[in-house]
Formats: C-alpha cells, structure tokens, sequence
C-alpha cells in the first residue's frame, strides 16, 4: 500500500503542523494526504507498529503484513513523518483493546495546544459483550482479543498462545470479524467450528455468500438461536446454553427482532467461546467537557466540518461512523481531509491541481505481473457467474491491461473510494452486490481486443502509453455505441460526459502508480503485460 498515493514528494507548501492519532487506515490515510500537501505530520498510536487492525487483526490469508510496513515506511523515509508508538494520546483515563503497550500518555488537550491542528483516527478498539451468565470464563475471548493474539504471537510480540489445544470452537456472530474468526480457526486446524447466529443467514451481515464459503469448508452454521448463558466448569467454558427463536417485528436496525421460543434451550458443548457481535468506536475521551460528542453507541460526534466545536480537534474513519468495512472508513477520511485542508490553509482545495503539480517523468516505474490464459479465464468465469457478463465474450477481448484478482478480494471497497477520490466524485469503479451479500468491483479491463473501440465510428477511442483504452473527448459525439458494447459496462456517462478509467494518467505521468493498484490493501488489482 502507498498511502501517499498523490505524490512522490511534496506538491504543496502549507506550512503547518498536524497531529494524528491512531495509525490504523484513516491515519495512515490522512497522513499521506496531508504530506503531499506539504504539511508537517507527527503521528501517534499506542501500537508498537503502525498499521492498526491491518496490521494487528486481520488474518494473513487476507492481508500481507509486507503491503502495510511498505506504506508506513514510505512516508517515514520518504516524507519525514514521525511515528510516536506505544504512545496513548487521550482525555482521561480509560482501557481499551490494545492499551497493554503503551509507556506513554499525552493529553489530548495539551497536544492540541502544540499543534495547528489534532486528527483523531482510533477506530473501533472495544468489543461489544453479550451480557450472560458465565462470560467471564476464562477461555472465553471476542473477535478482536482473538485475532489480536494471534498477530502479536507471529510478530514476537507475545508468546504463543495456548489456542493450540482447541479442537472445538462457537464462534458467535454473523458479521466480518465472524468470519475472520473463524477462518483464522481453519488456518489454526481447529476442525470443529460452529458459527451460531440469532437471525437467518439471509440477515447476516457478513452476507450468504461469505457464509455458505465457510460452511463449504466445514463449518457448521446455526442459526435462529441465541446464547443465554456459558456452562461454566472450574472458571472454564464446557460450552454455551442457546435457546431457539423466532423472528419478529423489525427493530431499530430495521432487521427482524429475534424472540426467544420458551422450552428449546440446548448445549453446545465447547473448549472455547468467541464474541463476534461487533465492536464500539473508541474516541480518546473518557472524561472532561468534550465526552457530550460521544453518542450511546460510542461514536463521536463532529460537525459537518469534522470538527469537534469549538475546538481545533478533528476526527476520520470508524470512530465517527462506526464500524465498517476499510473502503468506507477511507471514502469517510478522504472526504473529510480536503474540508480540513481548506479550513487550515485558506485554499480551495482540488485533486486536479494537486495532480497538475506533479513533475513529469520519463521513465516510469510500474510493476506488471505476466500474462498467462489462465487470468483470463478466472476473470470471465467469474464475471460470468456473479455479473451477468457472458464468459465468451469476455474472453474474446483478452489479454487485459489492468485485472482484479477476485480469489484475494473481499470486496472492502477501497478501489472505489480511492478512484472516487481521485476524479473529483466520478469513481470509474463500479461496486456490485449479488443477492447473496458477494461485493466486488468491475472496471475496464484494457481489453487488447476492445468491444468498444471497434464499435466507436469516429475512432474516438484510442490507445495510451500501456496501451490502455482512452477516449478522444474532441473526436467523440456522445453516441453511446461503446457503451453498449463493453460487456462489462466500464464506460459510462457522468454530467453529460463519456467516461472510462484512464489507468490514473495524470499520476503515472508523474511516476506513480494507478492509485486504486496502489491502495488495494489485499494486492487484489494488478497491472499484467504479455
């Protein structure tokens, strides 16, 4: 990942100075935005690493720890940003999930005085808790504690644990630390997993098809039963007492409400428990004026300029919106850093002329991974299947400049939010969802045998430098003949325009990368050449 995917060096000249607080994906985010912009950045998280929950819970299967230290560390080496680890920037005093390195405690407050202006990023670092009989057992655990000891154990951090005597795990919860859960207990050889869940698999928010790849691995899904309370033996789980429901009326959430059938309760029997029922947003404040911006459910609350009023404190990412996917928290900071960039330098801040100011370079650095059929073919049997593109004609345009690797995405939506970004809000990725909850981008695939260009009459559509395809807007009449012609439906029209990817040419003329390949955080996206 390349956080400071706008520039190689500084663009801008805005001499001020900005505090981050937390190194998870909106800090990194913000941090490379505003270094680019020529800002000063100092960042501080109570990690020994930055990187957050990419670095310190999501499994290795999903995200390489390589593709997060390569991105912190361009920006300490390459734009002087000073990273201030095991370092709690708060209000008060208060315990959260990772707290256990930190040597150093700053006042947020007086950390606002020092600086022009304070971003606070830190994510959702609580985990939410049943309330039952029995949670306390020992060998019960949440999603985040577990996957958390997992990482620390691989990076030396802590010892082994002692999940290596599992045999038989309930994993409660339906949603993505669910899912991440138990397939770090598949990685872990655990054969014995149960994923229990108070709704049906139509509700669960990790989506059908995510759930029934699991139980296609052996995992036993239940589901309309919720816990009541953990049989507990010697201060140990022996297993988790559910009882069957029925689901009613909508709640708050606008999800049917699940209602205990009196009479059905039954055991299942375990040698560990894990809560994956979500997590709570963890603002820095636990006391003092500012603790009235933080909601009932732990989100802090900002003004429609970030802000927390009357302050020069802002906030990005999961601690406003709460919980989410790492796309939207990237969409949420993105979206936020060009507001606070105006508000602090007084300038009407666009993308393209941050892009204007890049210094051409001749010979440009882009990494192709090679051609093989077999891209191809896993490309349009996929597009085949999931969206509604004939897998024929797919591969009648092959070979592709540009592919997504769909066996490594898990449809996070960072592509979209980058691009969208990018473009000044016309994203030329287009986010699917099938019925069964699977997320995934489609854009154009460079085609070599490109639909669209043979369709275009005024040879409007043309070839760039990778020889990807781009559109000639003097040439071109707006006849919309290459939209109905591209089976994956990549060209589109935006405020009267035709529209394509153009691979980012303004930033590889400039010697970087296209930015949705350079922030992929599951290398998904790659460039190919034959």
């Amino acid at each position: 990942m390349r956080f400071a995917f706008l520039c190689r060096e500084p663009v801008g000249s805005v001499k001020k100075r900005i505090a981050i607080v937390g190194a998870g994906p909106a800090g990194l985010v913000t941090a490379g935005y505003f270094v680019c912009r020529g800002y000063e950045i100092d960042v501080y998280d109570k990690l020994p690493y930055p990187g957050g929950m990419m670095t310190f819970a999501i499994p290795r299967s999903r995200i390489s720890l390589s593709e997060v230290v390569e991105g912190w560390k361009d920006l300490e080496q390459n734009f002087s940003v000073k990273f201030y680890l095991k370092t709690k920037v708060a209000v008060g005093e208060g315990y959260d999930e990772g707290d256990e390195f930190v040597e150093r405690k700053i006042d947020l407050l007086e950390l606002s005085r020092a600086y022009d202006a304070v971003v606070i990023a830190t994510g959702t670092w609580r985990s939410r808790r049943l309330g039952i009989e029995g949670e306390n057992a020992k060998n019960i655990t949440t999603a985040l504690s577990f996957l958390y000891s997992r990482r620390l154990a691989e990076m030396g951090l802590a010892r082994s644990s002692c999940f290596h005597s599992i045999k038989k795990v309930v994993v409660i919860g339906a949603g993505l630390s669910a899912v991440d859960a138990v397939e770090e207990c598949l990685s872990m050889g655990i054969n014995e997993v149960y994923l229990a869940y108070r709704r049906t698999i139509k509700e669960a928010p990790a989506g059908v098809y995510r759930v029934r790849e699991l139980m296609a691995r052996g995992v036993k899904w239940v589901e309309l039963i919720q816990p009541k309370r953990i049989v507990v033996e010697n201060g140990y789980a022996r297993g988790v007492e559910f009882v069957k429901v029925q689901l009613g009326p909508l709640d708050e959430t606008g999800r049917p409400r699940p209602i205990p059938i009196p009479g059905t309760e039954f055991v299942i029997e375990t040698d560990l428990v894990i809560l994956a029922i979500g997590e709570i947003p963890t603002p820095p404040i636990y006391s003092g004026d500012m603790i009235k911006y933080i909601d009932p459910s732990g989100k802090l609350n900002v003004g429609n300029d970030y802000r927390i009023p009357n302050t020069n404190i802002f906030a990005v990412g999961d601690v406003v919106t709460g919980p989410s996917k790492i796309g939207l928290a990237v969409d949420h900071t993105l979206k936020a850093v060009k507001a606070i960039d105006a508000m602090l330098s007084g300038e009407k801040v666009r993308v393209e002329d941050i892009l204007k100011k890049l210094k051409p370079i001749e010979k440009k650095a882009l990494g192709f991974t090679p051609w093989s059929d077999s891209i191809a073919k896993s490309i349009c049997d996929f597009l085949g299947r999931y969206a509604e593109v004939y897998s024929d004609a797919c591969l009648s345009m092959a070979p592709f400049i540009r592919v997504f690797d769909y066996s490594k995405c898990i449809g996070c939506e960072t592509c979209n939010a980058i691009c969208n970004f990018i473009h000044d809000g016309k994203s030329y990725i287009r986010i699917r969802k099938t019925d069964e909850g699977l997320i995934f981008p489609t854009s154009c695939l460079h085609c070599t045998n490109a639909r669209c260009q043979s369709s275009c009459k005024r040879n409007a559509i043309i070839r760039g430098d990778l020889d990807e395809v781009l559109i000639d807007m003097k040439k071109c009449n707006k006849c919309m003949d290459c939209l109905y012609a591209c089976p994956v439906k990549a060209i589109r029209i935006s405020r009267g325009d035709i529209v394509n990817c153009d691979l980012c040419l303004p930033l590889r003329q400039g010697g970087l990368t296209p930015a949705c390949i350079s922030m992929c955080p599951f290398g998904s996206i790659k460039l190919v050449r034959k």
